[in-house]
């Protein structure tokens, strides 16, 4: 999941793991597909990516 990617290179595992409440092992099974992430902890994720870079949803909308 590229949002989980993208907070792990700002933030690191253990602190992303810290904001999510989820162990390390949890996050990279979410990343890599092996699990699914729950709704409620996908809704914290799109909070951390907003507090990393506020206009983040902005730059995603097509040109």
């Amino acid at each position: 999941m590229r949002g989980l990617e993208i907070a792990e290179k700002h933030l690191g595992i253990a602190e992303l793991s810290k904001r999510l409440g989820a162990p390390e092992t949890t996050i990279r099974a979410w990343r890599f597909g092996h699990a699914e992430m729950p709704e409620y902890k996908f809704l914290r994720l799109v909070d951390i990516l907003n507090e990393l870079e506020p206009n983040w949803a902005d730059k995603a909308k097509p040109g």
